[in-house]
């Protein structure tokens, strides 16, 4: 029962997180899953990416009805994505647990910090996309995507939404659209990447976490309305530096 409640706590936080700022509830999924659900590192980041990619269908279903996901576009950077994630899982084998947390609070310092440069600027869409789209950088950018991913577990929209700016030129709401039916893309890929080598996924439990993800993405994406994003977005950007740095206490001395 203990599990059972820590796995949909988990998946609340993250999904609430995901509602609250639009972005990164995934990179609280795998501590979560460490330091509350009891997971071993390894089996937490494949449960990670399976239930993030599972948990973003919601939000792909929302943007699909608004005309917001450019499927093209996100074919093309699946398809290196998902090579990119089986290679990335692959490596992630053979890293020690402790060695595999430390590179993962790294990830969330530099995360953090975007996050916080981006509550400061207001970055302004251009009133059309570009006409021509660099297909050759997002082919790039989604290899290097899928290898963050299948490396550290997390849904990789963070990376996926500015390399979508970037490369195809697209408006915020269409890259975070086109980033989500990605995730979603990389999620199962994901499952049948740790299934092609033999490593476990824990099933339920990404059942269980996904359910809360669910439920705190509704409450978070209705709470947002009515607060700052701009604030919501700075607090969010100090925890996951918090959580990063207490990941470094408790696992550099491991590694040292």
């Amino acid at each position: 029962m203990e599990i059972i409640i820590s796995s949909i706590i988990s998946g609340f936080i993250s999904g609430l997180s995901l509602g609250l700022t639009g972005s990164g509830g995934s990179i609280l999924a795998v501590p979560l899953l460490v330091y509350l659900v009891g997971l071993d590192p390894h089996l937490a980041v494949g449960t990670s990416l399976v239930a993030v990619g599972i948990t973003a269908i919601i939000g792909l279903l929302l943007h699909l009805r608004q005309g917001n996901v450019l499927f093209k576009i996100g074919f093309v950077m699946a398809i290196p994505s998902i090579l990119g994630i089986y290679i990335g899982s692959y490596l992630n084998k053979a890293v020690e647990g402790p060695i595999l947390l430390v590179l993962f609070a790294f990830l969330m310092i530099v995360m953090g910090i975007k996050m916080m440069k981006e509550s400061e600027n207001k970055v302004i869409s251009p009133d059309t996309d570009k006409e021509k789209t660099d297909f050759g950088r997002i082919l790039v950018l989604g290899f290097v995507v899928g290898i963050a991913s299948g490396f550290f577990g997390v849904g990789g929209g963070f990376l996926i939404v500015p390399a979508l700016t970037i490369g195809a030129g697209l408006k915020m709401h269409k890259a975070v659209g086109t980033s989500l039916f990605v995730i979603v893309l990389n999620g199962f890929a994901g499952l049948i990447s740790y299934e092609l080598q033999g490593r476990p996924v824990d099933i339920p439990i990404t059942l269980l976490f996904v359910i809360g993800g669910f439920v705190g993405n509704f409450i978070g994406t209705h709470v947002a309305n009515s607060l700052s994003c701009k604030e919501l977005k700075r607090v969010f950007a100090l925890i996951v530096v918090i959580v990063a740095f207490y990941l470094i206490a408790i696992n550099l001395p491991k590694v040292i």
